[in-house]
Parts: structure tokens; sequence; C-alpha cells
């Protein structure tokens, strides 16, 4: 459990500056591949080349990269052709959670149960009324 709340501890740390990269910055709606490439102005037989592939293997990268199906380690390769550095992460759905934190805890099961109980015990109006303080993300 310790190593689990240090993780989230740290995840938490960077999570406003990865939404506000997600804010800045969106997927080129035919891939990143073909828009450095054309940006830098280079050719597909080039960076083929530079991957020992035919072009058409190199077209065949670009446009799987473009339909979300290319492996991290084909695009880190390509990357790597473009003189690139690949950079992925993960960040919660913003409708779910603010924080990792808040990710971990929409999903523990525990607190759905208690969730549950806290709700059929307000009907009864014997509620013991921390579910919320429990419930509040901590910032």
């Amino acid at each position: 459990m310790e190593m689990r709340q240090i993780l989230l501890r740290h995840l938490d740390r960077h999570v406003s500056e990865l939404n506000e990269l997600r804010r800045l910055v969106s997927r080129p709606a035919r891939g990143w591949l073909r828009a450095v490439r054309e940006a830098l102005g280079l050719s597909q037989n080039a960076v083929a080349s530079k991957l020992s592939l035919t072009r058409g293997a190199w077209t065949k990268m670009e446009n799987t990269e473009a339909r979300e199906g290319i492996s991290l380690a084909t695009l880190r390769r390509a990357a790597d052709a473009l003189d690139c550095e690949l950079v992925y992460f993960l960040v919660p759905r913003e409708l779910v959670a603010e924080t990792f934190t808040d990710l971990a805890k929409a999903n523990d099961p525990a607190m759905g149960h208690l969730a549950a109980t806290e709700h059929s015990m307000a009907l009864e109006g014997q509620a013991v009324g921390d579910l919320a303080a429990k419930e509040q993300p901590s910032r």
C-alpha cells in the first residue's frame, strides 16, 4: 500500500503540467510522422533509407501511425530516423478525475461499496457523513 501511495504522489506531482500539454498539443490529422517529415522537408525515400526500409514500408508506417495502430517500439524507431525523441504520457480523463489519486479512488471497489452503504444508511437516517470527506480530491 505504501508503494502505491508513493507512485500516486509522484504521478499527481506532474498531472497539471501533463493536462496543460494535452490542451496545447493535439495529434496532427495525418499523424506525427508525416507532419514532422514534411515539416523537415524530407522525402519518404530519405527517411526510409535511414531505417533500411523501402519507401512503401515507410508509407505503411506513416499510415499505421495515423490510424493509431503503430507500436511504441516502431514509433520510437521512426522518431529516431527523424532525429526526434518519442515522448508519451497518460493523464486521467477530465470528466472522471483531476488527479491520479482521484482516479484511483474512483476505481476502488471498496469505495463503491462504502458509497452504497452510506446511501442506504442515509435513507434510514443513520449515515455517518464522513464519506464525502473521503471522496474530496486531495489538493
